[in-house]
């Protein structure tokens, strides 16, 4: 058979695999049962700052994991190893400047049989997202520092309040220092000329609508000097006359500056999150409300809403993962530890997506009340690596087959080497000469090769035995007839009954119906599970037991009996010779569908 097609199929297999793997952002590892490393892949090399995959070949894989995470690892290498999945989280022990934290996940590899034989892991670099909540962290932290500063400002902060005279063109300020009348073209010449416009304008405004007012009000200094105020201000009327404007200012450049940092962070903050793939939100239990930090559009086409996570978050969740979700969850809970998760989720317009998790529950008396939330589209990641396994899976089949088909083929030679050499011993040992031992070797075997290419028309499955008798009797040019019900038999069956049948029509020709030209009868029936196989031969010339046994009949009593397991009788009445053969229905040797009668 030829089995060259099979073979390129695993050359591509394997290219492909190896292309994928070695491609794959993801880190790849394939460890023995006793966590060596025996393979690495340029993503895994990096992730582990390791230089190149020799300085990983060969290393122990558990000490590669600092104390953090050295017993987790040793955890997750157990359960691969016995059939299971592991899975951690931990900083690798690198030589990089800035450690990496990497998410692992641990399958078993299975051998033919089915037995773990090494362990595959998968690397995942989460430091971005680890980064991104240490950031959210960071801007909460400084927000509440902010704002304690400014109360502190506050509170010890003494406002300064003034006066502006126009009549006299001066003005009396209050401050620390205490109370200074300054000319008013000396305060103004402090600013720029923008920043004097600025306030002639306002003060123009204040006089004409006679209204009092508070707002923050940019300047700019002739030294260069930017800042804010924050200024209360009120008209001065005496006799219908605005006369002057009065008012208190406090200089909250720290606060401004503090409140643009913080914008700036948060817009650097979701610039990061944006260009990673990753949503940021809060769900809010107690008031069941759903707050982006972000767009769900990245991952979702049509973006989630509140009736869609409430009342229960976890319909969003595909029904496969739900249970997995739902123990991640109850877990975090109980140890009171973030949330960590694969699974899938699905949008109204039955899209769906693969993401990674990672939330901080915040709770009260036992139950959340807030979740922070970061979510990271892995559907491309997960499908290579489902292609991956399937990939995998799909060439320990195939080896397996490929094992299987050799072993049939080393038992088909086998046994056809058997049957040239029971053929060659019965034929020289019988024979009186070594020219008919020659012409009755080779008339042998090009029966046995008749019933050989027969089988390897049917892919060496099985062979019908009309066509059997077909194609064994056909050549010879005399009559025959095959009646009753057609057989198919397996691969040795059917060469048993091939010699079978070259035997009797090689006697037949010598000895019986077509020495005289008459016809052969080859009847088959079935009854009580039993099938008969009849050869009977008419209108020859006149029939007698032989005097002596010869190969044929032994033949018929080893073949019949020893391989098929059956019973044969042999009558020699006149009219001519009659072979009934008697065998057990099995998966051997069973009936076809159809009778089917013919010349």
């Amino acid at each position: 058979m030829d089995s060259s097609g099979d073979w390129a199929f695993t050359e591509l297999a394997t290219e492909r695999i190896v292309r994928a793997v070695e491609n794959s952002p993801d880190g790849f590892l394939i460890l023995d049962l006793a966590g060596t490393v025996q393979f690495a892949n340029t993503s895994a090399v990096a992730m582990l700052g390791a230089g190149d995959q020799r300085a990983l070949l060969g290393a122990a894989w558990v000490s590669l994991w600092g104390e953090e995470g050295r017993a987790a690892a040793r955890v997750a290498l157990d359960a691969a190893a016995g059939g299971a999945i592991g899975r951690f989280i931990a900083p690798a022990q690198t030589q990089a400047s800035e450690p990496r934290r990497l998410d692992m996940v641990l399958s078993a590899q299975r051998d033919v049989a089915g037995q773990p034989d090494g362990v595959l892991v998968v690397s995942r670099d989460v430091t971005e997202l680890e980064i991104a909540r240490l950031a959210t962290e960071a801007r909460e932290r400084a927000a509440a520092d902010e704002a304690a500063r400014q109360r502190s400002v506050a509170a010890m902060v003494s406002l300064t309040s003034w006066e502006t005279d126009f009549r006299r063109n001066i003005v009396r300020r209050a401050d620390a220092g205490g109370i200074r009348e300054i000319p008013l073209e000396e305060v103004m010449n402090r600013y720029t000329p923008e920043t004097r416009t600025q306030f002639r304008e306002r003060a123009e405004r204040l006089r004409l609508s006679g209204e009092s007012y508070k707002h923050d009000v940019q300047y700019t200094r002739t030294d260069d000097v930017r800042g804010w105020y924050r200024e209360f201000c009120e008209p001065i009327f005496e006799a219908g006359v605005c006369v002057g404007v009065r008012g208190a200012a406090m200089d909250i450049s720290e606060e401004v500056a503090a409140r643009e940092s913080i914008q700036r962070a948060e817009q650097r903050l979701q610039l990061a999150i944006e260009l990673a793939g990753i949503e940021v939100f809060e769900l809010d239990f107690d008031q069941q409300k759903l707050i982006p930090a972000g767009s769900w559009e990245t991952i979702l086409r049509d973006p989630l809403r509140e009736e869609d996570i409430w009342p229960d978050p976890f319909l969003t969740v595909d029904p496969h993962d739900q249970a997995q979700v739902h123990a991640a969850w109850i877990k975090a809970l109980e140890t009171q530890t973030p949330f960590r998760c694969e699974f899938r989720i699905h949008g109204r317009d039955g899209q769906e997506a693969w993401v990674y998790c990672a939330a901080e529950i915040l709770q009260e008396g036992g139950r959340p009340k807030r979740a922070v939330a970061a979510l990271l589209d892995i559907t491309e990641h997960k499908n290579r690596e489902l292609e991956i396994l399937k990939t995998m899976a799909q060439m320990r089949e195939h080896e397996a087959q490929q094992k299987l088909l050799l072993d049939e083929l080393n038992h088909r030679v086998k046994n056809t080497l058997a049957s040239v050499q029971a053929v060659a011993v019965q034929t020289l040992g019988g024979a009186r000469d070594l020219q008919e031992a020659r012409d009755l070797f080779i008339e042998r075997l090009l029966a046995l090769s008749s019933t050989h290419n027969l089988l390897v028309k049917h892919a060496w499955a099985s062979a019908s035995f009309r066509e059997l008798v077909t194609a064994t009797l056909q050549p010879y040019g005399y009559a025959w007839r095959f009646q009753g019900p057609d057989l198919q038999l397996d691969p040795n069956f059917a060469v048993t009954l091939g010699m079978v049948v070259h035997e009797l029509a090689t006697n037949a020709i010598k000895h019986g119906a077509w020495r005289g030209g008459g016809q052969v009868e080859i009847a088959t029936t079935v009854e009580h599970g039993q099938a008969h196989i009849t050869w009977q031969e008419r209108g020859g010339p006149v029939v007698s037991p032989p005097a002596r046994r010869g190969f044929g009949s032994r033949l018929l009593e080893r073949g019949v009996g020893g391989e098929l397991g059956g019973q044969v009788l042999i009558e020699f009445p006149p009219e001519g010779m009659i072979c009934k053969i008697e065998v057990q229905l099995s998966a051997r040797l069973r009936l076809t569908d159809g009778n089917r009668d013919g010349d």
